[in-house]
């Protein structure tokens, strides 16, 4: 099938749902989002009105990443079948070899993630994905021979918790600490509790990133690799991970959709 019938890629994540247009490398590959949702009660209806509001020709492919549960995924994969007319493509292979002891309930938007990283890098590469949860993965450019379609090896990874969980737990755990956001930049010598939280929650979650980055290169095996940096909180990370970067440096905000496009383009192409 031609490139141009894959119309759009959804994301469905841990807080935000986010649909939009990728377009094929040779084509650019520009990502636009054009829609972008809280992941609440009310996705499914929200969703529902954008498709009222921009039908799609009947046959277009949308392609679906979900770590939401299987019961939403299931929820919207019917929406785009039933509402928007077209034919969804749900969480097609990434091309990766699972380099792992068990990769029953591994994300899929960390093996899109992967995918496109190493599409960008071309080498072996450290993944950093800041959001909700912050994954650091290594994936290294396939070295089988055998396996046509693959295109990376998975190597496994580290997930631990972003910003706003640990902003949220800190709320929790203490009775008598403000409720902080934190905030990229602050420095970590806070002159009053709600500083010292700040400091706490944004250095805090640099110093790991970064002792995580080189300990998931160091055990992989990876020897001055690419790092690749994406998220919604990659504005805590910017700075000091781009400093302390062994090799390459990327920056991709919409890594998990051009790396879900890319895979159901495979798809779409016999690759996969």
């Amino acid at each position: 099938m031609p490139h141009a019938i894959l119309a759009l890629a959804l994301d469905l994540g841990n807080s935000t749902c986010r649909l939009a247009s990728v377009a094929a490398p040779d084509e650019g590959g520009a990502v636009e989002v054009l829609l972008r949702l809280p992941c609440s009660q009310d996705l499914v209806r929200e969703l529902a009105g954008w498709f009222d509001a921009h039908p799609l020709p009947s046959g277009t492919c949308v392609a679906l990443s979900s770590v939401a549960s299987e019961a939403q995924t299931d929820e919207v994969a019917d929406l785009l079948t039933r509402i928007a007319e077209c034919v969804p493509c749900v969480q097609p292979p990434a091309g990766l070899d699972l380099c792992l002891e068990d990769s029953r309930g591994i994300g899929c938007d960390r093996l899109y993630a992967a995918r496109a990283a190493l599409d960008l890098s071309g080498m072996p590469t450290v993944v950093v994905d800041a959001g909700t949860a912050l994954t650091v993965d290594a994936v290294r450019p396939c070295r089988n021979s055998d396996a046509d379609h693959l295109r990376g090896e998975f190597l496994g990874g580290a997930i631990a918790p972003g910003p706003r969980l640990l902003a949220e737990a800190l709320t929790r755990g203490g009775a008598r600490l403000p409720g902080v956001d934190g905030r990229p930049g602050a420095p970590a010598l806070g002159k009053d509790t709600p500083s010292a939280l700040e400091a706490g929650i944004g250095v805090g979650f640099e110093g790991a990133a970064l002792h995580l980055v080189q300990r998931v290169a160091d055990e992989a095996g990876l020897d001055q690799p690419a790092t690749v940096l994406t998220g919604g909180a990659a504005p805590f990370l910017r700075a000091a991970l781009r400093a302390a970067a062994p090799g390459p440096w990327f920056e991709d905000p919409e890594l998990v959709l051009r790396g879900l496009a890319a895979s159901a383009r495979d798809v779409q192409d016999g690759r996969s």
